[in-house]
């Protein structure tokens, strides 16, 4: 099996500083975005969606890219990620300096977020929780800005916008 965590090192050309990398995405959230675009490019040609996305900036940057598709992603798609994504950010080159890449699945407690995500486990047992409260049952209805899940004491309408944390609760 491949290791889909690839290190990337790289060194400065002569005479590029920092300054020289001025207006070339080193603002965080300009990094990010652009960081997301080239992610989501690559992930779209394996049928995969970007879940999460962190770009860590520091002595030791970190790029990591979690992404997943139906039916779950594999290790094997997941080193493809990675080794078309490094080419593309070395070619655009909008991380100044050494940087680690990271791409993995979500997991088995994959967050619950979107429409999207509770779609997909409708069905299932899941723990929401609110400001005030935690709630947990089966999902039986996802709306585009509530779920219902049924509970021991009856059924419960939440609104997504707020569900401060929801996921899965997994059998064992």
């Amino acid at each position: 099996m491949r290791d889909p965590v690839r290190s990337r090192a790289r060194k400065p050309e002569k005479g590029r500083t920092e300054r020289a990398n001025a207006g070339r995405g080193n603002g965080a959230e300009e990094l990010t975005e652009r960081v997301r675009s080239l992610a989501e490019s690559v992930l779209a040609r394996h049928d995969a969606e970007l879940v999460e996305l962190a770009v860590l900036r520091g002595r030791t940057q970190l790029v990591r890219i979690v992404a997943d598709r139906a039916g779950g992603i594999d290790l094997d798609t997941c080193a493809l990620v990675s080794q078309q994504l490094s080419r593309m950010l070395d070619a655009d080159d909008p991380i100044a300096g050494r940087y680690t890449l990271e791409v993995t699945s979500p997991g088995l407690d994959r967050p619950l977020r979107t429409p999207a995500d509770f779609r997909r486990v409708l069905g299932r047992r899941v723990r929401i929780v609110l400001a005030a409260a935690q709630h947990e049952g089966t999902l039986e209805e996802v709306g585009e800005d509530r779920v219902r899940i049924a509970t021991s004491e009856g059924q419960v309408d939440l609104p997504l916008a707020e569900i401060a944390k929801a996921k899965v609760v997994l059998p064992w």
